[in-house]
């Protein structure tokens, strides 16, 4: 009788296994979709953390201004789960490194020669890859672009030009192509 009762629950163990492999198995096969390229959603837009962020660098130093989102990769929609902020206090001369990694916020002092502070950012990171990729649409369509890298930088000093740019690349094979935008109106400036 106990023979017959190790062997049943073998049985209904080994079903069970079979069933939750077969429904893992599928599951991924329908998340994968087999040879198709599927698009990952990265996380959140650049400006989404930036109220909280832009506090703690006034915390860190009152005359502390962005300056520049650094380089990311970024998904279809305009979001990644990593941003890194840079800051400079003017004051004291220092710069701060914010970065957003999956919900987590840390900091760092560093030597940064700074730009002009970012104004009248009204584009968010979405929006702006929209405008972006339509403006290039022919190269997308050419090398076959899924790459897609932005930031945004504080106008230069030596110039008159008073207006943040978004600055986005696609990488295609072998190739890469640059738009370049108005942070407050979303205007190509470059493509």
């Amino acid at each position: 009788m106990l023979k017959k009762s190790i062997w049943g629950a073998a049985l209904v163990l080994s079903c069970v296994l079979f069933l939750s492999g077969c429904k893992a198995l599928t599951a991924i096969r329908g998340a994968l979709r087999f040879g198709e390229v599927t698009e990952f959603n990265y996380g959140v837009s650049a400006l989404q953390y930036l109220p909280d962020i832009d506090q703690r660098a006034k915390a860190w130093r009152r005359d502390a201004y962005l300056f520049a989102i650094s380089e990311v990769e970024i998904d279809g929609g305009g979001n990644s789960n990593k941003w890194a902020y840079l800051f400079y206090a003017p004051g004291s001369g220092k710069s701060i490194i914010y970065t957003y990694d999956s919900g987590y916020i840390a900091q760092k002092e560093t030597v940064l020669p700074p730009l002009n502070p970012v104004v009248n950012l009204k584009i968010d990171t979405p929006t702006a890859l929209y405008k972006a990729t339509e403006a290039a649409r022919a190269f997308i369509a050419e090398s076959g672009a899924t790459t897609r890298v932005i930031s945004l930088i504080g106008p230069p000093h030596d110039t008159r030009q008073k207006t943040s740019k978004w600055q986005v690349v696609f990488h295609g094979s072998n190739k890469k192509h640059a738009v370049v935008l108005d942070a407050e109106t979303g205007q190509i400036l470059s493509k």
